[in-house]
């Protein structure tokens, strides 16, 4: 388990950036864990090439893009997943798992459960951070799933 907290600007689900209640640029510092959590989304929504300042980062899902919905398609999603969250220091690989579930002929749910060492500020007891979306394979298109609470 490692400790995940941390303080960003905040994002929304779209990419935008958001003004707090008393108008000045809000940021995560009412959640620390959701900075990580938009972590994690950056890395899975982002293809290889994306980021000047770090070309690598991404799990470039289009590399899916028209692929059968199959076991093996399904375990190298996962794989690269993990994988690039982990090349992109977001995560520790022990604490990291991802399963991916067919939802329809062209679509898988993605679930990121992360194990986090629980803090005063994050206030965490069960220690397991989720990030869900549904990924499109022939759209090539990414659907967050809201943050459900925490396992707390």
């Amino acid at each position: 388990m490692s400790l995940y907290d941390s303080i960003d600007l905040f994002w929304t689900w779209d990419g935008d950036m958001a003004t707090g209640s008393d108008g000045d640029i809000k940021d995560t510092s009412e959640d620390y864990l959701l900075s990580f959590r938009q972590e994690i989304a950056t890395v899975v929504k982002s293809e290889t090439g994306d980021w000047e300042s770090d070309p690598i980062l991404g799990a470039t899902l289009s590399d899916f893009l028209g692929e059968p919905n199959s076991r093996e398609n399904g375990e190298a999603i996962e794989s690269r997943i993990a994988i690039k969250l982990v090349e992109a220091g977001v995560v520790q690989r022990e604490d990291i798992d991802v399963k991916v579930t067919p939802v329809s002929v062209h679509q898988v749910m993605i679930m990121i459960n992360v194990i986090v060492v629980g803090t005063t500020a994050n206030k965490m007891t069960a220690n397991t951070v989720s990030v869900n979306l549904l990924y499109d394979t022939m759209e090539n298109n990414l659907f967050f799933m809201p943050p459900v609470t925490d396992t707390f």
